[in-house]
């Protein structure tokens, strides 16, 4: 008997593979960067297939911290700017451009990419997530004036449309503002409040990442009981979520509760947290662990000049964004 396999046949097997990748996002993106990674190279994929698979790839890069996969995936998509549908990505493409172009300091034109995509979005959900972006935007340009501005009324748009995930994110960026501020107390209110948010749906990046600025928070105030209970779900949840500047936080900040247990740091120890701290990418994380783990310990680190926020970011597609003229191909 011979068996004839059909493109058609193919061509399932990778809508249910990305069906799978997409499943994964929320509970842990790392497996459905493996899925991708895996059917990556596969000339079998039809255009619609292409474009979804790059989609997902930029999805799963955020939480994953994979910024140059990221950037490539938007690239690519913009190959696709005149087929039927592009038009219906515009919005997530755009606010993952957005995310890229301010986490390199790109400043002046993640707005535009920012503002390109709120004129896209469809819905009031996708339109909070663009408040809160444009909060951060805020924030790293130093407004924290319109920031606080911006995530507040991000905070209430959320509480009315129930949107936990946003709850979450929201309180989760305003407890690092009040870090910055030196405001420890409040900024583990808003952790913990971020915390349990991200725990009633589930969402291990959420919780890896709020866990660790709560136990910031702890370790800094020598809350060690509640640092001992929050301590061991964080890192197992951590070591399956292979964040590298997130998972270096959590190394200094066990670290410096080590070290108020015992005040000895080894020289090991010592070369190990220097190692961990150039894995750390944003600044102002950065200023953080120096000022509160760091010196206390008696490590000299140098903080990093500011970046020049002036830059703008040159690709020949990105005149498609600063346009923003995206419409329905066919």
């Amino acid at each position: 008997m011979f068996l004839f396999f059909s493109p058609f046949l193919f061509a399932d097997s990778i809508d249910e593979r990305l069906k799978e990748a997409e499943d994964y996002l929320t509970v842990k993106p790392s497996e459905s960067y493996r899925i991708l990674q895996q059917i990556a190279h596969s000339d079998k994929l039809t255009e619609k297939q292409q474009i979804e698979w790059h989609l997902l790839q930029m999805r799963a890069s955020l939480p994953l911290g994979k910024l140059e996969n990221l950037i490539s995936s938007v690239e690519a998509i913009f190959k696709y700017k005149n087929t039927n549908g592009f038009a219906d990505h515009v919005t997530t493409v755009t606010s993952a451009l957005g995310i890229w172009l301010r986490r390199n300091n790109y400043l002046r034109d993640a707005e535009i990419s920012f503002k390109c995509s709120y004129e896209n979005a469809k819905n009031d959900r996708l339109r909070l997530i663009l408040n809160n972006s444009l909060a951060l935007l805020a924030r790293q340009a130093n407004d924290l004036p319109r920031a606080k501005s911006l995530f507040e009324y991000s905070a209430r748009l959320a509480k009315a449309t129930k949107n936990t995930n946003m709850m979450a994110v929201i309180s989760n960026n305003q407890g690092l503002i009040a870090l910055e501020e030196g405001k420890i107390k409040e900024a583990e209110q808003r952790f913990r409040i971020a915390l349990e948010y991200y725990q009633s749906i589930n969402k291990r990046a959420g919780n890896v990442r709020a866990g660790t600025y709560l136990l910031f928070t702890f370790v800094t105030q020598k809350e060690l009981t509640n640092y001992q209970r929050l301590y061991l779900p964080t890192y197992q949840q951590a070591e399956a979520f292979p964040n590298p500047a997130l998972n270096a936080l959590l190394e200094w900040v066990n670290a410096y509760y080590l070290f108020i247990n015992n005040n000895e740091l080894s020289e090991e120890m010592r070369n190990s947290l220097e190692e961990q701290f150039l894995q750390v990418k944003d600044r102002r994380e950065k200023a953080l662990i120096i000022k509160h783990l760091a010196a206390p310990m008696g490590i000299s680190l140098d903080l990093p000049p500011e970046p020049n926020n002036t830059a703008r970011f040159e690709a020949p597609w990105f005149v498609e964004v600063k346009n923003c003229n995206f419409n329905a191909a066919g």
